[in-house]
C-alpha cells in the first residue's frame, strides 16, 4: 500500500510538473505564431514539365540526331570486324600457329577498341543529355520563380511530394506555357569523341 501511494504521488508531481511546464511555454509558442506570415502554398508538377516542355522534346530531339549518327558510325566499324573475322578464319588453315596468334591478338586488339569508343560515346551523350537538362532544370526554377512571385505564393511544393492539393493551387500550366516562350530549345553540346 505505501509502494503504491509512493508511484502514486510521483506519477501526480510528474504530471502537475509537466502542465507548469506546458502553461509556461504556450505564451511563446502563441506569441511566436502570431509573428509567423502567412504562408501561400502551391504545387508544380516538376516531372511533366522536365519531360514534356518544348525544350525537353528538343533536347530528346538532338540527341536522337547524334545516337543515330554514332550507331550509323559503329555498324560500319562492327561490318569491317566481321570481315576481319572471316579473314582470320580462313587464313588459321595456311598460317603457321605463331603468325595466327599474331592476327588473332590484333583483332581481338581492334574488338576492344570498338567497344572502348562505343562506351566513350554513351558516356559523352549520357553527360551532354544531364548538362541539357540541368539547364533546362535551372530556366524551369527561374520561371516557377516568376509565376509563383506574381500568384504571391510563399511556397511552391512538387506535386510528387505531395498527397493532395486543390487544383487552384496547382502552377503547372502557366510556368510550362511560360517555360515554352521563353525557353523554347536548349542547344545540346556533344563533344567530339
Amino acid at each position: 500500500m505505501v509502494f503504491e501511494l509512493r508511484t502514486i504521488r510521483r506519477s501526480l508531481i510528474g504530471s502537475v510538473t509537466a502542465l507548469a511546464l506546458t502553461l509556461a511555454v504556450a505564451p511563446t509558442r502563441v506569441a511566436t505564431a502570431q509573428q509567423l506570415p502567412t504562408a501561400m502554398v502551391a504545387v508544380v508538377d516538376v516531372q511533366l514539365i522536365m519531360q514534356e516542355s518544348v525544350a525537353a522534346k528538343s533536347i530528346h530531339k538532338q540527341l536522337d540526331a547524334q545516337r543515330q549518327t554514332y550507331q550509323k558510325e559503329i555498324a560500319k566499324q562492327e561490318d569491317k570486324l566481321r570481315g576481319a573475322e572471316q579473314e582470320l578464319g580462313r587464313q588459321r588453315a595456311d598460317l603457321p600457329p605463331d603468325a595466327f596468334e599474331q592476327k588473332r591478338r590484333e583483332f581481338e586488339q581492334q574488338v576492344a577498341e570498338v567497344q572502348r569508343s562505343v562506351q566513350t560515346r554513351k558516356r559523352v551523350l549520357d553527360q551532354a543529355f544531364n548538362e541539357s537538362m540541368k539547364k533546362l532544370h535551372d530556366g524551369m526554377l527561374q520561371v516557377v520563380a516568376e509565376v509563383a512571385g506574381e500568384q504571391k505564393a510563399s511556397l511552391v511544393l512538387a506535386k510528387q511530394q505531395v498527397v493532395l492539393a486543390e487544383k487552384s493551387l496547382d502552377l503547372t500550366n502557366p510556368v510550362l506555357e511560360r517555360l515554352n516562350k521563353k525557353m523554347p530549345t536548349v542547344a545540346v553540346t556533344v563533344p567530339k569523341s
